[in-house]
């Protein structure tokens, strides 16, 4: 009996330990499946598309799910992550033992920066050049010797290898501008909040401000006034473009074609398309509106009138490589000596803006 009473105690306590060291398996699996959730919980909190962990999360979570992988299935973490990681492991791995002795990477050189940057402006220059000609191009009119393949390379490296329908709207226009002016109105407030609307009309060739004027009561009559004084005798363009303003109705209609102008209207809530005067409406707001408060329709003219004078023969303007619309000759009759420069500086609109010029 006694050993009988043994040997029962001896399997109730292996069955206790089993159950005690399940316990504990099961306890501990728990916990590291908490932290797997909590790892992933964190990189879905950062607010990006796709989860973003840390390498040291994504190497705790691949050691996880290495040891087990039943302890990871209720989590994002799937065998195709694990083999993406494996496989930037690989092409990093071989691309740090891939190189010579002293740094250099084994394999075809790459192409020298000064060529490719000609391909760059080349493609730039003409949008609709492709690889082959762009290749012909610096191999024998500048004696490089480049591969078709190389161009094509260089350009889908640096995203230019998409080849456009047809010319650029910058070419279009480019070749167009010098018969081709702009009209519209600008709206600003003198000092009682009372409306004064501003008429600007810009000739695109050089940017040239040919009319700058303001009124309280913008009618049609006036409109087709401020036209015969902007363009006298046979100054008028070959173009204008305008918005669909019910004011130039009548103009469009009369006073233009009766001076031998045709009529180019926007299309209706497309400002865009007339940005050469809209980019200047801009500037005047920033240069002058934003700096003087108005008095009157009289006291607003003079400062559109100096502005103008300023606007056309010293501010320098992008369009034309940095020169003024209408740029007189710089007076440097000595030779610039190092050492001995010394400018003048012009005022306009009570030192709102300067120009320069040399000193005697």
């Amino acid at each position: 009996m006694l050993l009988l009473a043994l040997l029962l105690g001896y399997l109730l306590g292996r069955l206790q330990s089993r159950r005690w060291r399940r316990d504990r398996y099961v306890a501990l699996a728990r916990k590291i499946q908490l932290i797997a959730e909590r790892n992933e919980n964190l990189g879905l909190r950062r607010k990006r598309r796709r989860p973003s962990l840390r390498p040291s999360q994504k190497w705790l979570l691949g050691l996880l799910h290495w040891l087990s992988p039943m302890l990871s299935r209720y989590t994002l973490f799937r065998p195709q992550t694990l083999l993406g990681w494996h496989r930037r492991y690989v092409k990093r791995y071989w691309w740090l033992i891939s190189g010579k002795p002293g740094g250099r990477r084994v394999g075809r050189p790459r192409i020298d920066k000064s060529v490719e940057q000609i391909i760059l402006h080349i493609k730039a220059d003409n949008p609709s050049y492709g690889a082959e000609k762009i290749a012909a191009i610096v191999t024998e009119q500048l004696g490089v010797p480049v591969s078709e393949s190389t161009v094509r390379n260089v350009l889908k490296r640096n995203h230019s290898g998409r080849k456009p329908s047809g010319q650029s709207w910058a070419t279009f226009l480019a070749n167009h501008r010098h018969l081709l002016t702009s009209m519209d109105f600008k709206v600003t407030f003198d000092w009682r909040a009372r409306p004064l609307y501003i008429l600007s009309v810009i000739d695109h060739q050089r940017r040239r401000l040919v009319r700058c004027c303001s009124t309280r009561h913008p009618t049609s009559d006036w409109v087709a006034q401020q036209m015969r004084e902007a363009f006298p005798f046979d100054e008028a363009p070959a173009m204008m473009l305008m918005d669909h303003d019910s004011i130039f109705l009548p103009i469009v209609k009369h006073t233009l074609p009766a001076m031998g102008v045709q009529v180019v209207r926007t299309a209706v809530g497309c400002p865009r398309q007339n940005g050469t005067v809209e980019r200047f409406n801009r500037t005047l707001t920033e240069e002058l509106l934003n700096h003087v408060i108005p008095l009157d329709e009289t006291h607003l003219n003079r400062l559109l009138a100096e502005y103008q004078v300023f606007y056309n023969t010293a501010r320098p303007h992008q369009a034309n490589q940095g020169q003024a619309p209408e740029q007189a000759a710089a007076a440097n009759d000595a030779s610039f000596v190092p050492g001995t420069l010394r400018a003048e500086a012009v005022p306009w609109l009570g030192g709102l803006h300067h120009s320069y010029r040399r000193a005697a």
